[in-house]
């Protein structure tokens, strides 16, 4: 039997609750902070994947002679496009 999700309403807030120019309290402050360290995690993992694609671009794929060399780099370039399917173990 199929679940359905239970619908929350969430009431709109007043008008002139928002004020753009009222100082940030702690809690939003702090969000922020957590915001950029996410983001800097972020960063630091497309960076590694930029420079494993490049990696992979640079290879010729007429230098490809080989079955293994053609395995080893669909691994390689499946695994960069798909990390979830290369966590996975093997049945």
């Amino acid at each position: 039997m199929p679940r359905t999700a239970k619908i929350i309403k969430i009431p709109k807030p007043p008008p002139g609750s928002f004020d753009r120019n009222r100082a940030a309290g702690t809690l939003l402050r702090s969000q922020a902070i957590h915001l950029r360290h996410a983001l800097s995690k972020y960063v630091h993992e497309v960076t590694a994947h930029l420079h494993q694609a490049t990696e992979l671009l640079a290879i010729n794929p007429g230098s490809i002679k080989t079955e293994g060399e053609a395995s080893d780099y669909s691994k390689r370039v499946m695994a960069l496009l798909h990390p979830q399917a290369a966590r996975r173990p093997r049945s």
